[in-house]
């Protein structure tokens, strides 16, 4: 490294020093204590008795692994995530400047039953890991996952996993 790289005149050391400055003086200023008037302390917040049974409280006939899944991600649940996913579509192209050519203009609804396949080629993805996404839709015999294909297209899984990055 070259002094000349790294000079006490560097606009950008001296940002940082002078941010570690201010975050020293920020904690002891944090740090200052002060006397509590024990005579007039606010009221503690309500205490709220648990009156409820602890522990699972539906009844699990089995223990597959969906049903433990199911309860979690219920019918209300996964009724949540569609509506919200198809609202934040919604609104994504409303407020965007989009070609007729983007894919996103081609959005259409979805309901429970794909966001519920959604999330298990997710979870599948998670089990057979392949470094790009586009593999799992390859026709590649060596890359290929046919099971992947038979529950959702490329595009489609390319619609729910790009709508929310544009937005960033």
């Amino acid at each position: 490294m070259d002094s000349e790289e790294y000079s006490e005149s560097d606009s950008s050391y001296e940002d940082i020093s002078d941010e570690s400055d201010s975050d020293e003086n920020t904690l002891d200023a944090a740090r200052n204590w002060c006397r509590i008037d024990q005579e007039n302390l606010a009221p503690p917040p309500p205490r709220f008795p648990f009156s409820g049974n602890p522990g699972l409280n539906t009844r699990m006939d089995g223990s597959s692994p969906i049903e433990f899944f199911c309860i979690f991600f219920d019918d209300d649940i996964v009724g949540y995530i569609a509506s919200e996913t198809n609202r934040y579509a919604e609104d994504f192209i409303e407020k965007n400047d989009l070609t007729p050519s983007s894919r996103v203009q081609k959005w259409k609804d979805g309901d429970s039953s794909e966001i519920r396949v959604f999330l298990g080629i997710i979870i599948l993805q998670g089990i057979v890991q392949k470094p790009l996404q586009k593999w799992y839709w390859s026709q590649r015999p060596l890359l290929s996952t046919p099971y992947l294909k038979q529950l959702m297209s490329e595009k489609k899984i390319q619609h729910h996993h790009e709508i929310p990055s544009f937005h960033k």
